[in-house]
């Protein structure tokens, strides 16, 4: 004879905001620059596929900044 046993609820275990892995905040200090540089080589080493985005986003990142400079560096420059 069968019989038919409704399975037990699971738990899900809920997740604060500090709980998450791969969170990283990187003050904007010079140890902060010391800390992205080595995130930037370590990913360029080991993700070389993810090169490609890594140059490209450092690009845009030159010329996104170099045009803000342009535009408030003021007119006495």
């Amino acid at each position: 004879m069968l019989t038919y046993n409704e399975a037990p609820q699971r738990q899900t275990s809920r997740r604060g905001p500090g709980n998450g892995f791969g969170t990283i905040s990187v003050p904007g200090t010079k140890i902060g620059a010391v800390v992205s540089i080595g995130l930037v080589v370590i990913a360029w080493f080991a993700l070389p596929i993810a090169r490609p985005f890594i140059l490209g986003t450092g690009g845009l990142g030159l010329l996104l900044g170099l045009f803000l400079y342009w535009k408030h560096r003021g007119p006495s420059e």
